[in-house]
């Protein structure tokens, strides 16, 4: 028996929505040797290279994007070439290359602001990262790698390792693009059902960590309103108010408008396999709905 000591475990019954890192554009860069701890700002590119990924996200920045840097890998291929996928604007470009000088050329600042004019670059079916650095917790491998083969056994090339996503108590996490969502606790009984939603764009209600486009509150608002009157939502404001938030969604003619608040006293949740102590965290708790339709404003 395993008595190793797993956060995702011992933080099995922590509540999920609202837990993914806000993230505008997605830089996911194909780097097969083994990864460190930290492996995005510790490896062994060239230093041109790593000061050209480094510098994506301040450059992002610039027209008040956020970006996240993530490598990827899929250790079983044996490819001729590097790739860089970019995932913005509800799509997923992938730039293949014969070595890393040669993607300095993508303009991802362009991608970003033209996407249509990227057409040939875009990939139309969902693409799924699963993080399984071990280096980083051991969550993340112990959990990770079996949920990875099983979808590589499914999808192929559809399916790859990435790095820290955040969360390793929540492992195995799996990031879906261009749903630009993130889930946790995905395990090989779940892939029925969760597949059946993601495959068709939607979001997997059991499973889900929140949509990286969204403000953490609205993630944790949008999980409770499906949940509770389903339908389709769109985010419409997120105002802090009161030690709280004020969200609110459309759908059609209908207005739903969400308290979130979060507790005063904090939980305390072992979130590394590293920690030697519980840390205080405050989940996000919906408060009250109400919906009006356009006639009631």
């Amino acid at each position: 028996m395993d008595a190793t000591r797993y956060c995702s475990r011992l933080a099995s019954h922590e509540q999920m929505p609202g837990t993914a890192e806000p993230v505008d554009v997605w830089l996911l860069l194909e780097y097969r040797p083994p990864w460190r701890a930290k492996a995005v700002s510790n490896n062994d590119l060239a230093v041109e290279i790593a000061n050209w990924f480094s510098g994506l996200p301040d450059l992002l920045a610039t027209e008040g994007l956020k970006a996240r840097l993530q490598f990827i890998r899929q250790p079983e291929l044996e490819p001729t070439q590097v790739r860089l996928l970019v995932g913005c604007a509800d799509s997923v470009f992938e730039f293949p290359a014969d070595g890393y000088h040669e993607l300095l050329r993508v303009d991802v600042l362009d991608v970003v602001a033209n996407p249509n004019g990227y057409a040939k670059r875009r990939v139309d079916e969902p693409r799924y990262f699963v993080c399984t650095n071990g280096q980083r917790d051991l969550c993340c491998a112990r959990f990770g790698l079996p949920l990875y083969h099983a979808l590589r056994e499914r999808f192929g090339a559809r399916v790859w390792q990435t790095t820290h996503l955040g969360g390793h108590r929540f492992a195995p996490n799996v990031l879906v693009l261009p749903q630009s969502t993130l889930y946790g606790r995905v395990t090989e009984a779940d892939l029925d059902d969760f597949l059946e939603d993601t495959e068709a764009g939607l979001l997997h209600l059991p499973l889900l960590r929140g949509r990286h486009g969204y403000p953490q509150p609205a993630q944790a608002a949008e999980a409770y309103l499906l949940d509770q009157v389903g339908g389709s939502w769109s985010l419409r404001d997120v105002a802090e108010s009161n030690n709280g938030w004020h969200v609110s969604f459309t759908c059609g003619s209908e207005t739903a408008r969400l308290r979130v608040e979060q507790p005063a006293e904090p939980e305390m949740i072992l979130k590394s396999c590293a920690d030697d102590q519980a840390k205080p965290v405050r989940a996000y708790q919906v408060e009250s709905c109400s919906i009006r339709t356009s006639l009631q404003d």
